[in-house]
């Protein structure tokens, strides 16, 4: 075949396509952490990014054991790092294991979502 004459055209055309093009709002950090046992109750959840993130397409929730969304605030990026989003909890937590169900769109229009839980001791 004669693929090869091709081969320089897609080389430059990879060479020309930022990185930041292909990537997507990936988490690189949480808080508490995933499979984290925690002697209180957090006062709000925190999931740090790989990019930046559209906070009015994005979120995240807490649910119970029992799949009930625990009360809290709207999650928003943090005004001092914008690849940071949080969410204030309004209420207590009480002992037990909670879900953070979270989704991001990013700067690129793609969206990504994911969960992890963490445990309040007794």
């Amino acid at each position: 075949m004669q693929f090869d004459r091709f081969m320089p055209a897609v080389a430059l055309a990879s060479l020309l396509c930022p990185a930041s093009a292909l990537a997507h709002p990936l988490p690189k950090s949480a808080s508490p952490a995933p499979n984290a046992v925690l002697r209180s109750s957090p006062t709000e959840i925190r999931i740090g990014f790989s990019e930046g993130f559209v906070p009015a397409f994005s979120g995240m929730e807490v649910d119970n054991a029992q799949g009930q969304a625990m009360p809290a605030g709207s999650a928003s990026a943090d005004p001092g790092d914008a690849k940071e989003m949080v969410l204030p909890l309004t209420g207590k937590l009480g002992p037990g294991t909670y879900a953070v169900k979270w989704h991001a769109v990013g700067d690129d229009t793609h969206q990504v979502s994911g969960h992890y839980s963490f445990q309040v001791a007794p």
